[in-house]
């Protein structure tokens, strides 16, 4: 990647304590820790975050450190042990909040305050603390004290209902929309807390919910409710706000073609020697296309790229200008020339599982890039590190007594 001027990276000074488990949290920190923050991941002694033990695995090995899925989602990270519930844990927990910027934390609303390390409590230690949360539906609210994972936050957010064929039943979006997003909002929200940091000098405390995410993420399908009226429901693969805009079956695969303006309409028909329907009364306008994309629209589409092939209407639409794509399958796109170039790929050293491809760094910061600088942490890889960091006078004695090991 031509970055420029290399000033570091981003985030380079920030200290993160990490207590997230599963994904949405570990997503969060993931981002913030690629772009140069010094993120140390808190686990619960012997048993460590329960993705450890999450799939896939090489070649058999199911050991506490070999779950490729762990892997991915914690690359840049320290890690140590630390039993919360003892009173010699919490109060390493505070020392460390003392030099800390971020504590960040995707339990069950509640659950920190009960163990005495709620907002409150570390603002008391380190006023300038940044205290970040996820949950399934936030600290208040009438189900505030429901647990959830994405498939519950699809649900009742709403975007299941608008997934799949009107004559189906409701779909999840198959990658955890739901997590990955709040993990976003929750990395996007720490990084603005920071900048108000540096112009106040205080910290401040915040929250995503998942329901509030996917709610977020409804695109028109809320504004559409509340303006007019109208559910649009499910509807496959088109767009109910703009047409041609769908996936259509060729000789051997799937494209996704979107020309979804007056231009670009234009030059579909052109490239599909269609006249007709440019002139048709019909189709003159995104709204009327809309209207009678099945009758007229569609069954042309159709039958114009069932006669080629994936690639070939590739490359005739795209040098036209058109929006369009094969449908990849996953061997495809992580072998495609435009992963590589990228640089969405990335090889690591993994301790247990030796070089591992996981997917790489999708912020391209030019100035300051961020990079995959370590493997995710052992369990526990870093308790003595951290714990000379805090001076400690005997480190072994105080990891025991805290059940750090």
């Amino acid at each position: 990647m031509n970055s420029g001027a290399n000033h570091g990276m981003a985030l380079e000074g920030v200290k993160v304590l990490d207590l997230t488990i599963a994904y949405n949290g570990p997503f969060c920190t993931m981002n913030l820790a690629d772009h140069g923050a010094d993120v140390i991941k808190i686990e619960r002694p012997v048993v460590g975050d329960g993705t450890r033990w999450w799939p896939p695995f090489r070649n058999g090995q199911t050991g506490i450190n070999d779950s490729g899925y762990y892997a991915f989602l914690n690359r840049n990270k320290r890690g140590i042990t630390l039993n919360l519930q003892s009173e010699k844990g919490k109060s390493i927990f505070k020392e460390m909040v003392k030099t800390a910027d971020v504590v960040v934390n995707n339990f069950k609303a509640g659950t920190m305050e009960k163990l005495g390390l709620g907002y409150e409590d570390l603002k008391a230690v380190n006023p300038r603390i940044i205290y970040a949360s996820a949950s399934g539906f936030g600290s208040y609210g009438p189900m505030k004290d429901r647990p959830a994972y994405d498939i519950i936050a699809q649900a009742l957010g709403g975007i299941m209902s608008i997934c799949g064929y009107p004559d189906g039943p409701p779909v999840k979006v198959g990658p955890a929309v739901g997590d990955n997003f709040t993990g976003t909002y929750m990395a996007l929200g720490i990084a603005m807390a920071l900048y108000r940091r540096e112009k106040t000098g205080v910290g401040q405390q915040l929250e995503v919910a998942m329901t509030d995410t996917i709610f977020s993420i409804l695109e028109a399908a809320v504004i559409s409710y509340t303006l007019t009226g109208k559910m649009h429901g499910r509807v496959g693969n088109i767009d109910p706000y703009t047409s041609p805009f769908d996936m259509f079956k060729t000789k051997d695969g799937y494209v996704v073609i979107a020309a979804s303006s007056d231009i670009l309409w234009e030059k579909l028909c052109h490239v599909m020697e269609c006249p007709a329907m440019l002139e048709d009364p019909k189709l003159a306008d995104i709204g009327l296309r809309c209207e009678n994309y099945y009758p007229i629209v569609e069954p042309v589409m159709r039958q114009w790229v069932e006669a080629r092939t994936s690639a070939e209407v590739d490359r005739v639409l795209g040098e036209a200008g058109i929006p369009v794509a094969p449908v990849l399958e996953i061997d495809q796109v992580v072998n495609h020339p435009n992963t590589k170039a990228r640089e969405m790929l990335v090889e690591v050293e993994h301790p247990t599982l030796g070089k591992i491809r996981i997917p790489g760094i999708p912020i391209k910061m030019f100035g300051t890039p961020g990079r995959i600088r370590r493997s995710a942490p052992l369990l526990g890889e870093h308790n003595q590190e951290v714990c000379e960091e805090l001076g400690l006078a005997d480190c072994q004695d105080n990891l025991k007594e805290a059940g750090l090991v």
